[in-house]
């Protein structure tokens, strides 16, 4: 039989129609439907048009069979009211359309129990793209809806379902191995206020995100929507390394993010604990609450302990030696155009160190100028006592060192002090595409460097 459409609360529902073979048990005041094998339900259409983002199911086809019906039709108050199931269902879905989802078929299969003002649903819910999740839905007297969401994602399977069946999932990411528990929370109040939250618990991730690889990755992110606003908490995070092309190691970070979800860039961080390990030498931004854009400090990444010698090995150059430890503060901005970095300080400890850079190297920087003879000859065996730079970095990449360094070479001119004043620029996402073409990454990252390389047509080494 056809059943009527219904249109209420933002919530439409048409082309319903029952096949169903049922027993009736019947008295004065109620009566009991027992549905039978292959008792079914098709809808055309089910959609929640009250809302900037839309939801729409299509052809849904639900099996009733072993479901119980009761209707309390001698009981005072709505149908919604008086009608109560229970039982096991089947939901499948043609295909579900949402501004967030992937246009694809669903299926559900679970448990309904309670009357139908206040139903609950729970079970399990698959995607065409094979993603799987506990699903718990509670309908409540007042208008509202509580929907809880769970699943696990694990490796690269996991990630691949997770793409098929969310838009705007990045492309670049990928996956090797690792797992994560994720659960939501969303609740669509009875004027269509909605409320959200989530969190996931990450285990030993390793994968690549664009060019930088990570490995390692576990911890817990909570995250919350209110209003226009967005809230994540970061609890004990951790990744054993991130490495664009020079690595960083056991990062360690705890800490909150509020902000507008308009706009990521105008909130603020509340830092409990960041950290980690950088040349030998450690990185570490202070507990305290910052500002993302429009804060005249930044960020402050304080640096401690950098081994100078580690730092020459790793520059794409041969014949560059040194020894010393860097430590100073370099305090990082963002906005929408990038990174910035504005008046970074960084110098040597005493007592200093060794400098070595090869002379046909420093001739060709200095082209051929006789006049800088004395300054190749002094760096081939520098022995510093002061090494101290300031640090700009702008948001197309130019990174500005601004040295002065103070030594002798104690084989020059009888060891007669030198003090140098050297502006350096260097272009740091060219110099990272050499490290990663170098494979000092690993073989993905070089394999998807050389690809948007020749997307691009630009040389395959910069």
């Amino acid at each position: 039989m056809a059943l009527p459409d219904i249109n209420t609360g933002g919530w439409e529902v048409t082309g319903s129609k029952a096949d169903v073979m049922s027993s009736v048990t019947a008295s004065g005041e109620s009566a009991v439907i027992r549905f039978n094998p292959t008792s079914t339900v098709f809808t055309e259409r089910l959609a929640y048009t009250d809302s900037e983002q839309p939801l729409l199911l299509q052809n849904l086809r639900t099996n009733l069979s072993n479901v119980t019906l009761t209707l309390d039709y001698g009981a005072s108050g709505t149908w919604a009211e008086r009608i109560a199931m229970e039982g096991e269902v089947q939901i499948e879905a043609s295909r579900i359309e949402h501004p967030r989802l992937v246009p694809q078929a669903w299926v559900f299969q679970g448990r309904v129990q309670g009357r139908l003002a206040d139903l609950r649903v729970r079970g399990s819910l698959v995607s065409a793209a094979g993603l799987e999740a506990g699903l718990d839905v509670q309908l409540n007297p007042d208008g509202a809806v509580a929907v809880s969401v769970n699943s696990t994602i694990e490796g690269q399977a996991g990630i691949r379902t997770l793409a098929e069946t969310f838009t705007g999932w990045p492309e670049l990411l990928t996956v090797d191995s690792g797992s994560a528990g994720v659960s939501a929370e969303v609740r669509l109040g009875p004027d269509g206020e909605l409320e959200a939250s989530g969190s996931s618990n990450l285990e030993n991730v390793t994968g690549v995100f664009n060019r930088t690889a990570f490995s390692g990755l576990s911890g817990r992110v909570l995250v919350s929507l209110e209003d226009d606003r967005l809230i994540a908490g970061f609890r004990d995070l951790t990744v054993e390394q991130v490495n664009p092309g020079i690595p960083v190691n056991s990062i360690r970070f705890t800490g909150d993010y509020t902000g507008p979800i308009a706009n990521m860039l105008e909130g603020q961080l509340e830092v409990q604990q960041a950290r980690a390990q950088f040349l030998e030498g450690a990185l570490r931004i202070p507990p305290g609450v910052y500002d993302l854009e429009g804060s005249s400090g930044g960020i402050p990444v304080e640096v401690q302990d950098i081994s100078l010698d580690r730092l020459m090995e790793v520059y794409p150059a041969e014949g560059l030696e040194g020894s010393g430890l860097l430590s100073g503060r370099i305090p990082i901005g963002f906005s929408s155009d990038g990174v910035q970095v504005a008046q970074g300080r960084i110098s040597a400890e005493a007592p200093g160190g060794r400098l070595r850079l090869p002379a046909e190297k420093l001739q060709a920087m200095l082209g051929g100028n006789q006049a800088m003879d004395v300054v190749v000859q002094a760096l081939q065996n520098f022995h510093y006592s002061v090494l101290a730079s300031t640090i700009d970095y702008d948001e197309k990449g130019k990174l500005t060192l601004d040295l002065r360094i103070e030594g002798k070479n104690p084989e020059l001119r009888g060891g007669q002090p030198v003090v140098l004043n050297v502006n350096l620029e260097e272009d740091i996402p060219a110099l990272l595409t050499s490290l990663q073409l170098s494979g000092r990454v690993n073989e993905a990252v070089t394999e998807r460097v050389r690809k948007l390389l020749q997307e691009s047509g630009k040389e395959a080494v910069p």
